[in-house]
């Protein structure tokens, strides 16, 4: 079987590319173009998103410093993306190096918290210099977060269901050729990343142009997109004079 593991030293390249495409200058914000802004896999992937649905993946790592540095901009994004978009991440292995990451993000996701605990963790890694690389290195960290420790050390110990869905992401890592982070995938077809696209504002506007494409592709409607709901004005009426008789 062919041994699809990245080399540590090929690890250092991919993220050192992605450092690089910071300083990049961005393309204008005009219509991306395949085998610039975006490229294209062939066959296409299966997606479990559904028929009505666009599926789009992020394929990630919590010790990618540019993983951590899109973080706050991609989570902006998808309060406003379409409720047609279906979004997951999916955490990728490198070998040793990434391994307890990826053990760490299963077991969030395991147990429903990977919305409130991502960030902290990006946190622990790139502000504050955590070392969670380790079991007792993670487990301390969940202590500290005030995670219910029985529950987390019971998920992260498990090894069936970590096994299960580490091999699951490794599989999809393999279906797209993923050769670093962050790397987006849109609707089991098109690919892209700020290093791809040429920095930030130009990976938004591929994104939005590729999920746009994927519609068209399907025969699908546009839907608008979140719109933030406006703060009505909650103050009391002015109580009403009171006539006194006479």
């Amino acid at each position: 079987m062919k041994n699809t593991t990245l080399t540590r030293r090929t690890l250092s390249l991919a993220v050192a590319s992605l450092f690089a495409a910071t300083a990049l200058p961005t393309f204008a914000q005009g219509e991306p173009q395949e085998g610039q802004q975006f490229r294209t896999l062939k066959p296409r992937n299966a997606t479990t998103a559904g028929d009505k649905k666009v599926e789009v993946i992020e394929f990630f790592w919590f010790g990618c410093p540019h993983c951590n540095s899109i973080d706050p901009s991609l989570e902006a994004w998808l309060k406003k993306a379409s409720p047609d978009v279906a979004f997951k991440k999916v955490h990728v292995s490198f070998g040793e190096r990434t391994d307890a990451h990826q053990r760490l993000f299963f077991t969030l996701e395991t147990l429903g918290l990977n919305a409130a605990q991502n960030a902290a963790v990006f946190n622990a890694i790139h502000a504050d210099r955590k070392n969670l690389n380790t079991r007792d290195g993670i487990l301390d960290w969940a202590k500290s977060r005030n995670l219910d420790m029985a529950k987390f050390t019971a998920t992260y110990d498990d090894a069936f269901t970590m096994s299960r869905k580490m091999k699951a992401a490794t599989q999809l890592q393999d279906a797209y050729k993923v050769d670093g982070v962050p790397y987006f995938a849109i609707d089991g077809q098109y690919i892209t990343s700020p290093s791809i696209a040429g920095g930030e504002p130009s990976f938004y506007n591929t994104l939005d142009f590729l999920v746009n494409k994927a519609r068209k592709d399907r025969g699908l409607s546009a839907v608008p997109e979140k719109k933030e709901e406006s703060k009505k004005d909650t103050k009391k009426p002015a109580a009403k004079a009171v006539k006194k008789e006479s």
